[in-house]
């Protein structure tokens, strides 16, 4: 499902996502948005697929939105359907069933920031340079910033990020916990294909549901978490994978 805007693959049960204007550091068009969803939409429903990469071409993850966009006289029925439409790509990468990292070097500014965030990990580059920009510019934060940053770091640290708008860099981003981990630029695909090979060796439905129940969470009391857990339970309890494990585990025993 490759195209201009975006490069899409799929290998040893990992598929790779890249956003591809590396000329305009990724800037997001319609049409990537598009194909984006579309991708994120197929893998909802592919089983053998287990780890899902997004990365930028070139030299940095992503700038935000294409700034031609503000220089088109778009109605504001338009810009509601655009940003309904934003929605639902954001939606569709939180809802698959496969672990996603993003791999972000360079900046990730705006949208581009955001659409990170929306991913299960984050691994950065040390001097990659995250902004939250909207409020330099007179606009709201989109693509979830809302709802990610008050989780991830915490209230005071997401009023800092958004209504300062200042540029931090992956170091400073993993140390108050924005992104799962930074590395040295010249270390940063072999971090992430290692956590990616992890990751695909883990099996997918336990996978998919603690993402589920994690996701959840905040909008369910203890009570429904635990009857959810327990639903559940119940059902990888009697998966292949689950037994399989377990009968490995008491071959090994029985070796020492």
């Amino acid at each position: 499902m490759s195209s201009e805007h975006l490069l899409f693959e799929i290998k040893d049960k990992i598929a790779t996502a890249i956003l591809n204007r590396p000329k305009v550091m990724n800037a997001m068009s319609k049409e990537m948005m598009g194909q984006l969803y579309d991708v994120f939409m197929q893998l909802r429903s592919d089983e053998e697929t287990r780890v899902v990469v997004i990365k930028g071409a070139g030299e940095h993850f992503c700038s935000g939105a294409d700034v031609n966009l503000f220089s088109e006289n778009i109605s504001s029925p338009d810009w509601l359907n655009g940003m309904k439409r934003v929605g639902q790509i954001v939606q569709a990468v939180r809802a698959v069933p496969q672990a996603v990292i993003t791999m972000l070097r360079g900046v990730a500014v705006g949208g581009g920031a955001n659409l990170a965030l929306a991913s299960d990990f984050v691994v950065a580059a040390d001097n990659a340079r995250f902004c939250e920009i909207f409020v330099n510019i007179g606009l709201i934060m989109d693509y979830g910033g809302h709802y990610f940053l008050p989780r991830l770091v915490g209230m005071a640290r997401a009023k800092e990020l958004a209504l300062l708008g200042n540029e931090i860099d992956g170091k400073t981003a993993a140390s108050i916990g924005l992104v799962y981990k930074s590395v040295p630029e010249e270390k940063l695909e072999q971090e992430v294909q290692a956590l990616a090979a992890s990751l695909v060796q883990k099996p997918r439905l336990a996978v998919a549901l603690i993402k589920e129940g994690l996701e959840k969470s905040f909008d369910r009391s203890l009570k429904e978490v635990l009857d959810w857990e327990a639903a559940h339970q119940s059902i990888t309890l009697q998966t292949p994978e689950h037994k399989e494990i377990i009968k490995l585990f008491f071959e090994s025993k029985k070796k020492k």
